[in-house]
């Protein structure tokens, strides 16, 4: 009788293992991956941002030029391939910059999956097992893995901003701030709408020391950078905007790019935001605002950038959500994998309806009310049996 109550519900157990099948399938095809293409494509343009920035100034780091000769013969430099992030992103990977490029895709990748679990077990809630199986879960989903396939920066931006809600959470303004803003730094388009919503939600403390570490990132940046490097990243970037094929998981994916996708994207931004406020009494409800909001309206978004979506449920369901709640999470799941075939539609729809359920989680989770019956000695109410 003890053994048996030690095991864990038939529910999460099949889930785990089923979780972590399609984790050692993901495993095994990212080993084959490194082994026949070692030179990652996005590690790789990260390491000849870096590379350039220390033999040749910091300020060339854009130089489309400079980026081909550094990068001939372990990849193409083009509008899909090019160093357009922050400087900050190539600034941290220095210290890998003089390893091989498979080596160091290595090491960043064994350091962005021990950020990942780190903090998924920040955020995760539930028994070890629980948790155990939302880390294998999320390493399962596409979007996940092909950020370690590529050798991304999502994995750490996941983080910093698992850093930045634990600290929010415990009231720990500055030190959320200061989280947010490094996460910030180094992919943008993944938290573009968490600090607004924070100032929506009345939470401007955070958002102090957020815009003064921004500042000085801001200003550091610039300073390396001066005019011809700023205008050299202006004009990446213009490069980068110009190919529809880097915008696979926005709105201009159904609409094309233009102002309808635009105004689509513009509502649906303004719809989270607006919703951040209608919810601001709960930070959960706010911060998963936040970054959903931040995937339904972008215009700049490829498959990884959505694997920041995995922190929001889980910050969702350290609340216990209602039945609705979970049902769409799982749906979210099997929206996740249809990304891995071209689809993205079904991802689409998805966030749109998840901000929607998330305003709406308060009434979904309310408990049932209860009637008091008054009644005296041996009275019978109608609804019932008067049989012995």
């Amino acid at each position: 009788m003890k053994f048996e109550r030690r095991l864990p519900p038939i529910w999460l157990a099949g889930s785990a293992l089923t979780a972590a099948i399609v984790f050692l399938f993901g495993v095994a095809r990212w080993i084959d991956h490194f082994i026949s293409q070692p030179n990652a494509e996005d590690y790789r343009l990260h390491v000849v941002a870096a590379q350039i920035g220390l033999t040749q100034g910091w300020s060339h780091i854009y130089d489309i030029a400079l980026q081909k000769a550094a990068s001939a013969g372990i990849g193409p430099i083009d509008s899909m391939h090019v160093f357009v992030s922050p400087p900050p992103a190539a600034w941290m990977v220095v210290p890998l910059a003089w390893l091989p490029v498979p080596v160091g895709f290595l090491v960043w990748t064994l350091i962005s999956l021990a950020a990942f679990v780190a903090a998924a077990w920040l955020v995760c809630p539930g028994t070890r097992l629980a948790r155990v199986t939302l880390v294998v879960l999320a390493l399962g989903l596409w979007p996940v893995h092909y950020q370690f396939w590529l050798g991304q920066w999502t994995a750490v931006t996941v983080a910093l901003l698992a850093v930045s809600w634990w600290m929010l959470d415990r009231g720990r303004w500055s030190a959320a701030g200061f989280a947010l803003a490094l996460a910030f730094c180094l992919k943008p388009q993944d938290c573009l709408l968490l600090p607004l919503a924070l100032l929506v939600s009345g939470r401007w403390r955070p958002l102090i020391a957020f815009g003064l570490t921004g500042l000085v990132l801001a200003l550091v940046s610039a300073a390396s950078l001066t005019t011809a490097g700023i205008s050299s990243w202006l004009d990446d970037l213009a490069l980068v905007r110009g190919d529809p094929l880097n915008a696979p998981l926005t709105y201009s994916f159904i609409f094309g790019i233009g102002p309808l996708a635009t105004t689509v994207e513009i509502a649906l931004g303004l719809a989270a935001l607006g919703l951040a406020w209608y919810r601001r009494d709960r930070l959960d409800l706010v911060f998963a605002l936040g970054l959903a909001g931040t995937m339904a309206s972008g215009t700049y978004l490829h498959e990884d950038d959505v694997a920041v979506l995995v922190l929001a449920a889980w910050v969702v369901l350290r609340a216990g959500p209602s039945v609705v709640q979970r049902v769409w999470l799982v749906a979210g799941i099997a929206a996740a994998q249809f990304i891995a075939i071209g689809l993205p539609i079904p991802m689409l729809l998805w966030e749109t309806v998840w901000m929607a359920l998330l305003a709406l989680e308060p009434w979904l989770h309310r408990p049932k009310e209860t009637i008091a019956v008054h009644r005296t000695p041996g009275e019978v109410l109608a609804f019932e049996s008067t049989r012995s």
